[in-house]
């Protein structure tokens, strides 16, 4: 979108008029929707499956490899194409893996080796989808409303994730798990036809570019030097480093609560699936509110100032929620109210990040770009993976919990000392 229609501030009033956008929003948020509640019935299948706390991080572990080695390229290719096409494919690619591997657990044909394949098929289509999604928002939203755009989004998407995690529970006790991922195909094909029907607003910079990219006669070398260019703009732009490297260790840190979440509220918790939605739910709660209010107020400061709150929120919250294992009563509902504070971190830390990429890259570069910065972000999540669950073979859960917990606070030091940071973001 042109800066001649930009509205004259941000807000969610002004945000719904622009009826493109919220197009996008609704088919992201109907795969977000399906999206949660599979993410709790695959890994309650997966740990009734194997019963190995090491083959649940290994398997998260892999699902970021394809990102890490793969994500760069596929935002380069993201670049000449429609991302809308991008987006319609990979969903109805990802609705298929799913429904595929419903049917095999259902027939009781699943096996691991079906588990490592579906997982990497899943996240090369991802390598696709997210570049293409971040590529699409700049297009369908002026700059001045990114951040209010970004967050309304984020709120959005985590109300409809809200929904399905704290569905998931009844769903599984009631019709099974096989019926429960079979839904997520479903939700994952309708969002590709609501994604088809977006209109993207013409950007006569954009299509110059794609078409020039377009009519190359060499397109391997074509793709390699937009990858190396898209180096260049982040080595640039240094604080898009910065952040990235960043987010790479807040990621590792996060792993042991990510790969023993289950565990956690099994053995430690001692509750059941309608547990791990209660949790689950109540951190996506916390996104919501922190979304909503970032859309009214998130303009009212640095994003320097909301990035290390949101992460000094988050690592504190998270080592406070190995308490309840220690305690004798309420432990569900501590540990219930540290996920929600968690959730509440989360946006404060992520979306001014992202709406900076936004503002500083290029619509033509936008894609893989983002891509790269994904790929720097995720690049230490297989190895926190792995580390989560070796160590939770010799270390208690919450001991783990309140470790990383701790590290991950302590980076925001990082950014507190950096005056560039804290005066250029």
């Amino acid at each position: 979108m042109r800066e001649g229609t930009a509205v004259n501030k941000p807000g969610i009033g002004e945000l719904i008029r622009i009826k493109p956008y919220m197009q996008f929003m609704l088919g992201k948020m109907v795969a977000r929707f399906g999206d949660s509640i599979d993410s709790i019935a695959f890994s309650w299948m997966v740990y009734m499956l194997t019963g190995s706390k090491l083959l649940m991080g290994t398997l998260l572990a892999v699902n970021f490899l394809p990102n890490i080695l793969l994500g760069l390229f596929a935002g380069a290719v993201v670049d000449r194409i429609s991302p809308k096409k991008v987006i319609v494919l990979t969903n109805s690619g990802r609705g298929l893996l799913v429904g595929v591997t419903a049917l095999l657990f259902g027939m009781g044909e699943l096996q691991v080796w079906h588990l490592f394949l579906v997982t990497i098929l899943n996240s090369l289509l991802e390598c696709f989808s997210s570049p293409a999604e971040m590529s699409s928002v700049p297009r369908l939203l002026p700059q001045s409303m990114l951040l209010s755009g970004n967050a309304m989004s984020s709120s959005a998407t985590r109300l409809a994730e809200l929904a399905g995690l704290a569905l998931a529970g009844a769903l599984i006790a009631t019709v099974g798990i096989t019926w429960t991922i079979l839904m997520d195909a479903g939700l994952f094909a309708l969002s590709a036809v609501l994604m088809s029907r977006v209109v993207y607003p013409s950007d006569p910079s954009t299509e110059e570019v794609l078409a020039e990219n377009l009519s190359s006669t060499d397109a391997p070398r074509s793709l390699l030097s937009d990858m190396i260019e898209a180096f260049h703009f982040m080595r640039k732009h240094s604080l898009l480093l910065i952040g990235s490297i960043l987010f790479a260790f807040v990621n590792f840190c996060l792993m042991p609560f990510n790969v023993l979440r289950t565990p956690y509220i099994i053995d430690n918790l001692h509750a059941g699936a309608g547990g791990l939605s209660l949790l689950s739910g109540l951190m996506v709660g916390g996104m919501v509110l922190s979304g909503l209010w970032m859309t009214h107020r998130g303009s009212s400061y640095r994003k320097s100032v909301l990035i290390i709150s949101g992460i000094t929120m988050l690592g504190l919250s998270y080592a406070m929620t190995a308490l309840p294992a220690y305690m004798s009563a309420y432990q569900l509902p501590l540990a219930a109210m540290f996920c929600l504070m968690m959730g509440l971190g989360i946006p404060l830390a992520t979306t001014p990040l992202a709406s900076y990429l936004m503002e500083v890259t290029p619509a033509s570069m936008l894609g893989r770009v983002s891509a790269l910065q994904s790929m720097l972000i995720v690049s230490a999540i297989p190895l926190g993976s792995l580390v989560a669950g070796a160590a939770a073979e010799v270390l208690s859960t919450p001991v783990l919990f309140i470790a990383f917990g701790i590290l991950l606070a302590m980076s925001a030091v990082s950014l507190l000392l950096s005056k560039t940071f804290r005066r250029n973001i």
